[in-house]
């Protein structure tokens, strides 16, 4: 294999650069592996690049409304989208997530990590449950009443969003992103966050509670900037008032009231 093999092989992932990063990962530590084994001598992915990743969409409040007024608490759109924005998870362990008994909590291993949470339900998370009765295992499940498979979840959560008329960039997973930006804007630490979502390290959700910070501190700065013209406006007020007064103080008496002695 030579860098020019591998570049053909990225080449083809031009419209999935996810998944292109994932695979020189891949390949990187088979060959390096290789290389350990002395199977080759050089590293062909060396200095290689994969194309740069889209930033997954953040739901604002307004989609989130959006979604939940055109599916009411009580479908099954709802629930799988209740059970992405209030657990933080990614869709592949909502899918493979059990229903929590009356006043338990969740409770999962999660697939691309292997890392053991355990969840508090939300109380809307609990009502979504508890309004889509089932006898099932699953948190969810099909119209047939079958799990769901990963790749038939994320097609459910596609439909439900193109049918209440969201743009292409809301993605079922930006409700994860979404969940964490609550939580930072809730005043949540990192470490709280990651204690929710599940994130191994500190630099992804530190952007979550980076962006609530800089929101928090440039509304503080609106807030002082208008109390500031505020006061001014004040000061000047007064001040015009001072100075109509002193001006009436110097106009002139009527004649025959004139004082006897020059001040």
């Amino acid at each position: 294999m030579k860098r020019e093999h591998v570049d053909a092989v990225l080449g083809k992932f031009a419209d999935k650069p996810g998944a292109g990063i994932i695979l020189l990962k891949r390949m990187r530590t088979l060959l390096r592996y290789a290389m350990e084994m002395g199977w080759r001598d050089s590293d062909p992915t060396a200095g290689v690049r994969a194309f740069k990743s889209v930033e997954i969409h953040t739901w604002t409040e307004s989609e989130i409304g959006q979604f939940e007024s055109r599916w009411p608490t009580g479908t099954k759109q709802r629930l799988a989208f209740d059970l992405l924005l209030y657990t933080g998870q990614r869709g592949s362990d909502v899918a493979r997530m059990a229903r929590p008994a009356a006043g338990e909590k969740i409770r999962i291993v999660q697939q691309k990590t292997d890392a053991p949470l355990t969840i508090t339900v939300h109380p809307q998370l609990r009502r979504s449950l508890e309004a889509c009765p089932s006898s099932h295992l699953a948190a969810i499940v099909t119209a047939h009443g079958a799990p769901f498979s990963i790749k038939g979840f994320g097609q459910f959560m596609s439909n439900a969003i193109r049918e209440a008329g969201l743009p292409p960039c809301c993605k079922a997973h930006g409700l994860r992103k979404a969940a964490a930006r609550r939580l930072a804007e809730a005043g949540c630490s990192a470490h709280e966050i990651m204690a929710v979502t599940g994130h191994k390290t500190l630099s992804e959700v530190e952007r979550y509670t980076r962006a609530a910070e800089q929101e928090r501190l440039n509304a503080a700065a609106m807030a002082k900037q208008l109390e500031n013209k505020r006061l001014a406006n004040s000061r000047g007020q007064v001040g015009k008032h001072i100075e109509a007064k002193e001006k009436k103080s110097r106009m002139a008496l009527p004649r025959g009231l004139e004082p006897l002695f020059s001040p």
